[in-house]
This record gives structure tokens, sequence and C-alpha cells, in this order.
């Protein structure tokens, strides 16, 4: 896919990653734990992080899946000073801020704040909405009314 989009088009490849697995069991260890483990940062999130970078080159890293844990469980400090710092992407890659509880809106080559952010305002910094159209859920529903989808005029006032 991120040869097929950087020979065919002019768009920038992204990646979106999730720092955790709903039901992983060295996930759902180390959160038993109160994170003071890191097994599952240490077997899975980290070395995928790094593959995908290597591998892919993306030039966007799109991280989400941080609220239930600190940056440091995450070892979020460490894999960003490499990104920036040492990885083959370190003069175009940028992320968002989704890289530890707490660190939403403050850290992040853009800010996503919350889902359906919307600050009203010029920002200093850029920003976007994370969004999606159903207006309750960010995953498939089966039984979704067309009710639950933003109107085309809902749409048009999220964005002008």
């Amino acid at each position: 896919l991120a040869t097929a989009i950087r020979s065919k088009t002019n768009l920038h490849f992204g990646l979106y990653h999730s720092l955790f697995e709903w039901f992983n069991p060295l996930y759902l260890k180390d959160k038993e734990s109160n994170f003071s483990t890191q097994a599952f940062v240490d077997g899975k999130t980290m070395p995928e992080l790094y593959e995908l970078v290597n591998a892919y080159k993306p030039d966007v890293v799109w991280s989400d899946g941080d609220w239930d844990a600190k940056d440091t469980y995450w070892k979020s400090r460490d894999f960003l000073a490499w990104l920036y710092n040492s990885s083959p992407v370190k003069d175009t890659v940028v992320t968002n801020d989704r890289w530890g509880q707490g660190v939403m809106c403050h850290h992040g080559g853009f800010l996503t704040c919350s889902d359906r952010y919307n600050p009203g305002k010029l920002q200093k910094k850029k920003w976007e909405n994370a969004m999606t159209l159903d207006k309750q859920s960010w995953g498939f529903r089966r039984r979704a009314n067309l009710a639950d989808i933003l109107s085309m005029e809902e749409l048009l006032n999220t964005f002008v």
C-alpha cells in the first residue's frame, strides 16, 4: 500500500497504530499490575512500532489507545526520541498527541485533544478534528439507523 500510494499519488502515507489491544493477555496482565510491568509494551507495542516505521517509512504516525496508562508505561518518550532523531523518517514524520494518559492536547506534531475536537478559533498549533460519521460509535454497528449518521448539514456545520 505504501509503495502504491507513493508511486501513483501525491498523497502522504500515514499509519494508524493502537498502543493497546483490548483483550491481549499481556496487556491485561500489565493492567492488572497497575501497569507496574511492561510485558505488553516490550513484547508487542514497541517492536511493532519500530517495525512499522522501518518497513513502511510513514509520513504520519497516528497513535491511539493511550488513555489507560501514562507515557512512561508505553515508553512513548523513547520511541518519539528515536522517531524524530534517528529513524529513517526523522526529517519528515509528524505525529499526533495520543502517546499516554495526560499527554493529549499538549505534545505532538499536531493535536487531536479529544474526539470531535473543535476549538472554534484559530490555534497556535496544528490540530485535527478526529471524528466519525456515526454519532454513537467508532465501530461498525449492524443495527445503526440513518438518524445515527451525521447529515450533510451537520457535516458542513462541523467544517465551516
